[in-house]
């Protein structure tokens, strides 16, 4: 289950790669970022937020279960066009999801926290 959860941040993590390119990394390097990237908004979650272990893993089951379905929709998707209406019924399904967990405030502030974070990345690697 950790591999499937650190697959779902490899793809955010890709943008936190600061000094060098995330295709230059090394396997071990890639798994270190992303599990430094879970371990910071896990963090947030907790300290910030005030999660709960069982919200948190909650949180994560919901993003691999996101991740499968964005997978899905790739490799079996007709055309660009029905794999947008899926991904966008997708993104909706998680987000209700996510305010099941913790609120809508609390899920704007983390989706507030993790923009910035990837903003961040993405200015340091100009």
């Amino acid at each position: 289950m950790k591999k499937i959860i650190v697959t779902l941040f490899i793809t955010i993590v890709a943008l936190s790669a600061q000094a060098q390119k995330w295709e230059d990394l090394s396997a071990e390097q890639m798994m270190e970022k992303a599990k430094g990237f879970r371990e910071d908004n896990q963090k947030f979650l907790k300290e910030k937020l005030g999660m709960t272990e069982d919200q948190v893993i909650d949180i994560d089951n919901t993003n691999v279960c996101f991740l499968a379905s964005m997978e899905r929709i790739n490799a079996y998707g007709k055309d660009k066009a029905t794999k947008e209406k899926w991904a966008k019924t997708a993104v909706q399904a998680r987000q209700a999801q996510m305010d099941m967990i913790m609120g809508a405030d609390k899920r704007k502030q983390y989706m507030d926290y993790v923009t910035a974070k990837l903003k961040k990345a993405q200015e340091s690697m100009k």
